[in-house]
């Protein structure tokens, strides 16, 4: 598995050392080539110079040559050599040339104007660069012309320069440099290569921060939430996000733990009974009066645990499930229908009577309609009205609602649990026949059928809606 920070690392040294590399070679290379060029260049000058000395007039060639000013080319100081070819042989040469062995320069042929510079063995034994070029003297201005026989002439003698000097100075200067470019080219990778590390591990501290906190949240600590000292503008949309996301995984983790000490709650008290009696008929089993007794109570208290389970079951069933629907309906005959078993003295209706058909889950519908009723006979008042009433909202959407006062006023965090699985306002869940099913089922059936289950306050009242599009 590829680490970002490795992977960024690598592309950021390779990209930054290669840049740097280029910039480092192309130095190296200019600066070598300079010094090379100034070197030559110092030989042509001097050579040139030597070239100056020698002149031609009627007499011949003479070269005015003085050691008092060049010194190097005696042996007095670092020798340099020098040496002057006529087409007739060797015109003259410098006296550090009589030092050693080697008593000429080797000879270069060459055509006239044309230079050459090249490397050899001194006779020193030294390593260095030698010029040869071919020219033709300067002619004194009072002799340019001689006659001879009344015939004019211009001389035109030509000579071959060689001249030597040592590059060993140049050549270690040259090697330094190659030390220094390679030593500096180590220090820059090995130095950038820390450096992007530092800025990829500083650039990434709070991505590990963020990741070490999200290693370390507890989702049943209602107070964690994942914070960053220094807000990057990259992260905090996600950091946001990351918290919104964990306070709605909270808010299912406590919903499911209190669904499941309240399912446990629920079931807890019939079973002990049905121990109870279990128990008092095997230790007095000869006591009919208790089986008599006893009979009509566990049939009851069977079908309290069978309506419990069935209804969660119900619940379960539909609360992640889309509903056909195929049924055509006419709302207010699905609701007098519907309520056709309950006890209409106390239920007002007031239906819209050109409200449209619909088509939709008659199952669902009559469901949802029980529920709401039946919430509101249990809620309400002894002998209040419970209105019930059918219309087509600003929205040209159909809607189905229940009105009843409140028996217990109903705060707003009561609100927000209406619909939580088996929530009752009764924390002692001292009634038998409520189990807080009802509207939890009743939400999950319109989620069902696209529909909106809604819930107001007005004073004492209390209104569910169901919104069907």
């Amino acid at each position: 598995m590829k680490s970002i920070p490795s992977k960024l690392v690598t592309t950021l040294s390779i990209t930054i050392t290669g840049l740097v590399l280029s910039i480092l070679v192309a130095t190296d290379i200019a600066v070598d080539s300079w010094i090379d060029n100034e070197f030559n260049r110092g030989m042509k000058s001097k050579a040139g110079m030597l070239m100056t000395l020698v002149h031609e007039d009627e007499e011949g060639l003479t070269f005015n040559f003085s050691s008092d000013f060049m010194p190097e080319f005696d042996g007095q100081v670092e020798p340099e050599y020098f040496q002057m070819w006529t087409d007739d042989g060797v015109f003259t040469r410098s006296q550090s040339l009589n030092l050693f062995a080697l008593k000429n320069l080797k000879f270069e042929k060459l055509k006239l104007g044309e230079a050459k510079i090249m490397t050899t063995e001194l006779p020193d034994g030294r390593d260095g660069r030698i010029i040869y070029t071919r020219f033709q003297p300067q002619i004194d201005s009072h002799s340019h012309r001689n006659f001879f026989d009344g015939v004019s002439k211009t001389h035109h003698t030509t000579l071959t320069l060689a001249y030597a000097a040592s590059s060993e100075k140049v050549d270690f200067i040259l090697w330094l440099i190659d030390v220094i470019f390679v030593v500096s080219t180590v220090s820059v990778i090995v130095f950038i290569r820390l450096f992007v590390r530092k800025s990829v591990d500083s650039s990434l501290a709070p991505l590990n921060k963020l990741n070490r906190d999200i290693s370390r949240l507890s989702i049943a600590d209602k107070s964690a939430v994942i914070t960053i000292k220094e807000p990057v503008k990259e992260l905090q949309p996600i950091v946001d996000s990351l918290n919104a996301f964990i306070q709605e995984n909270r808010q299912l983790y406590f919903r499911e733990k209190r669904l499941t000490s309240d399912i446990a709650h629920e079931l807890k008290t019939p079973i002990a009974e049905l121990i109870n009696m279990a128990e008092v008929a095997i230790r007095f089993p000869n006591e009919k009066e208790f089986e008599a007794d006893f009979k009509p109570e566990v049939l009851k208290i069977s079908q309290r645990l069978k309506s419990i389970v069935s209804n969660l079951l119900l619940l379960h069933k539909y609360s992640n499930e889309a509903l056909p629907k195929q049924d055509a309906c006419d709302l207010n005959q699905v609701i007098l229908r519907t309520l056709e078993k309950c006890d209409l003295e106390w239920v007002k209706f007031e239906f819209q009577d050109d409200i449209p058909a619909i088509v939709s889950n008659l199952f669902a519908l009559e469901s949802i309609i029980t529920n709401l009723v039946n919430n509101a006979k249990q809620y309400s008042p002894e002998k209040s009205i419970v209105t019930v009433s059918s219309l087509l909202n600003k929205k040209g959407k159909l809607q189905f609602s229940v009105t009843n006062e409140l028996k217990v006023p109903l705060t707003d965090e009561d609100i927000s649990q209406l619909f939580d699985p088996l929530w009752q306002k009764d924390s002692a869940r001292t009634s038998e026949d409520n189990f807080g099913l009802g509207l939890s089922i009743a939400k999950a059936l319109s989620k069902a059928i696209d529909a909106e289950l809604q819930v107001s306050l007005s004073e004492q009242n209390i209104t569910f809606s169901l919104i069907i599009s």
